[in-house]
């Protein structure tokens, strides 16, 4: 029989008797090429104080497929994109400094049946897998002026080095700064130049479950490239969601990143739009070791850059 007091210690062995602190969600970093090559906006993640270092690793797997435009201006963009992103961040009194780089990878993919499956199976066609074969890879982009630009696919190379440095404000509230470094991105997936991003993020305990947490962002970056021309030079975003934990330490989480267009005057939709991308999943941890994300990401805006659908995994520690 329950009584009110075996009530407390049951709970707390329900929650598996772990500190109820807040916790961050997962970073959300676009990995679609037309994003990737122009803006070094992402969403940060509040940075706690307790860990003199922490460590991430993150694994994107994205299957994208546009196919859009005229005759006279044209994407075709049909790939599937891995990134392994790897960040270390040291925490110094209020404050914090961190690195990151990426090994990325664009290919022909095997995803392309899976996803003309799901498509069926929710009902959500997608008219662009009628027109393309199925994991034949294609990114090329034709201009108003008649420009036909083709990127090749790349079995791996080196993402833009970034380099972070952040302040905590409060214990809810931290502002940082990032730039990006081209350390061998090709044309048409690094952005080539420096940039530089400013991003402050808001995190709020709801309740010992609840978790909420956002950002604002601007960012630059300089004009480079054969689609110059076209190329905005200072770009915004904004995210927001939740971490639920249902179980101890395990928890669900949901994030909504929106991104202004970095392209003008191409009249094709998925360059000259805004990206709106849902991240949703899993975060797990045992009582002792990392904690692991589970993930995927889903296009909202189907006329602007946000990827079809993207497969995560990582670990923070």
């Amino acid at each position: 029989m329950i009584t009110p007091r075996t009530a407390v210690p049951l709970l707390a062995l329900m929650l598996g008797s772990y500190p109820l602190a807040a916790q961050s969600l997962p970073p959300y970093i676009p990995v679609n090429p037309v994003q990737t090559a122009r803006s070094g906006l992402y969403t940060q993640p509040y940075i706690d104080a307790g860990k003199t270092w922490e460590f991430r690793a993150l694994m994107d797997l994205a299957n994208m497929i546009e196919y859009q435009g005229r005759p006279s201006s044209r994407i075709v963009l049909d790939a599937e994109v891995l990134r392994v992103d790897l960040t270390a961040t040291r925490n110094l009194g209020n404050g914090f400094v961190g690195a990151s780089i990426g090994f990325n990878a664009s290919n022909d993919g095997f995803l392309d049946g899976f996803l003309d499956w799901y498509h069926n199976l929710t009902g959500l066609q997608v008219a662009a897998r009628e027109v393309r074969p199925r994991n034949q890879f294609e990114y090329l982009i034709k201009t108003p002026a008649g420009d036909s630009i083709t990127f090749p696919k790349h079995r791996g190379f080196l993402g833009d080095l970034r380099l972070i440095a952040g302040h905590r404000h409060t214990s809810h509230w931290q502002t940082t700064v990032a730039v990006t470094l081209p350390v061998g991105a090709p044309e048409g997936y690094g952005r080539q130049v420096v940039s530089a991003s400013l991003l402050t993020t808001a995190r709020a305990q709801l309740d010992h479950r609840w978790t909420a947490e956002g950002g604002l962002g601007i960012g630059t970056t300089p004009k480079h490239g054969a689609l110059s021309e076209y190329q905005r030079t200072v770009f915004a975003s904004a995210n927001g969601g939740v971490r639920f934990r249902f179980w101890g330490q395990q928890a669900a989480f949901i994030n909504l990143f929106y991104h202004t267009p970095t392209y003008q005057g191409t009249t094709v939709k998925p360059l000259d739009n805004s990206e709106l991308t849902l991240d949703y999943g899993f975060l797990l941890k045992a009582k002792k070791g990392p904690e692991w994300f589970f993930g995927m990401t889903e296009d909202l805006l189907p006329s602007g850059p946000a990827v079809d659908l993207s497969f995560r995994i990582g670990m923070r520690w």
